[in-house]
């Protein structure tokens, strides 16, 4: 390195992803500090590299490339890097915002840098950082299902809504020993504390191995293409309904959504209890979440482009479903009881279900053979 004792290096990669998402990563003395929107976090380490245990917590952001020395300042933080770099950033090209395409990109671009964020946080092991990264990937598959029309076919972003599925389904089991646990608290005895923990354990080891693989990798890139090419396609290429107000557009997107979780609800209200109807509920679940999510609420893309009607009748049809979809939820006394990957909930958690639920004479009946569900009891 050519800096001076009292120069404090910042690193990056060659295109600053870090301070394109509103990180600094310095040196100085041996002390490495990466600068948050959460707060500073220091490590140890050598001027000449950076550690391996921050490079890893980075990942979501540099993509495995290489972080460089890119300024050599005499102290300050990221806005003195601002200043010193901030002219080699490029604008991300921006659609007329009045525009459909316009409006459900800002929106992408936001869930994308949401997915970041997350990523960063279930490095550190914050609390609820799983949870938001679960939402960022979920809202991201519901702009690309919903919104394809406005974003170019189907067929452009297919593969990438499956590897937001598969993201999903990897930080699942986190999520869902979160839940559980938290719920459990009020009954809870030492063993099944213990048990817990061994769970979360074993499920934040998965959730780790999900984020250091290549596939990972290769949909944050994928996402970037994707918002890249958007951003940047002439606009004689777009389709129809891209070119058009949003105002005009997006309600008629949002009705579907809408109609979709209607017509799922009055099927199961049709169903007798059983398998059938859990499965059922499920997928109403599923959809009830998605529809706000594809709408973006009435404060993401609904208000922005200032949609009337259908859209702000979006989150009342959630709420109808909501009783329902709520009856098969994560974590749940009624749902699946289930440890890592589908492992079952060991008796002494299962009966404290049946206590906080229906009391002690219960306690045999979800003692679990296989697993536990509604239909099961």
């Amino acid at each position: 390195m050519t800096a001076t004792v009292t120069d404090t290096a910042f690193f990056d990669t060659d295109f600053l992803r870090l301070l394109r998402g509103g990180l600094a990563l310095s040196v100085h003395a041996g002390d490495w500090r990466l600068d948050t929107p959460d707060g500073p976090v220091r490590f140890a380490g050598s001027d000449l590299g950076v550690p391996p245990a921050l490079f890893r917590l980075l990942r979501a952001y540099t993509r495995d490339d290489e972080l460089v020395p890119v300024a050599h300042l005499s102290g300050g933080g990221i806005s003195r890097l601002r200043e010193a770099v901030g002219d080699r950033i490029v604008a991300p090209a921006r659609p007329p915002d009045g525009a459909a395409r316009g409006v459900v990109l800002r929106h992408f671009r936001t869930q994308l840098a949401a997915l970041a964020a997350a990523d960063l946080a279930v490095r550190q092991g914050r609390p609820d950082a799983v949870h938001r990264m679960r939402v960022a990937a979920r809202r991201l598959r519901g702009v690309l299902s919903a919104y394809s029309e406005v974003l170019g076919g189907r067929k452009l972003v297919r593969e990438v809504s499956r590897s937001l599925r598969w993201l999903g389904g990897e930080l699942a089991p986190a999520r869902d020993t979160e839940v559980q646990w938290a719920r459990s608290c009020p009954w809870a005895d030492e063993r099944s504390d213990a048990y817990s923990v061994a769970l979360a354990e074993q499920a934040g080891a998965w959730t780790r191995c999900a984020l250091d693989s290549r596939r990972y990798v290769q949909l944050m890139n994928a996402l970037d293409v994707l918002e890249v090419v958007l951003a940047e396609e002439p606009r004689r290429k777009w389709r129809k309904a891209a070119r058009r107000p949003a105002a005009k557009v997006l309600p008629g997107l949002l009705h579907i959504a809408a109609t979709d979780v209607d017509e799922r609800v009055a099927r199961v209200s049709a169903l007798p209890a059983g398998p059938e109807r859990d499965h059922a509920v499920h997928d109403v679940r599923k959809a009830a979440k998605k529809a706000p999510l594809r709408a973006g609420g009435r404060r993401c893309e609904a208000r922005s482009a200032r949609v009337p009607g259908p859209a702000r009748r979006v989150p009342g049809r959630r709420r109808r479903a909501g009783a329902l979809a709520r009856a098969g939820g994560p974590g749940r006394p009624g749902s699946r009881w289930r440890g890592c990957r589908g492992r079952p909930l060991c008796p002494s958690i299962a009966c404290g279900v049946a206590r906080a639920t229906r009391g002690p004479s219960s306690f045999v009946d979800v003692i679990p053979r296989r697993d536990v569900s509604p239909h099961d009891r």
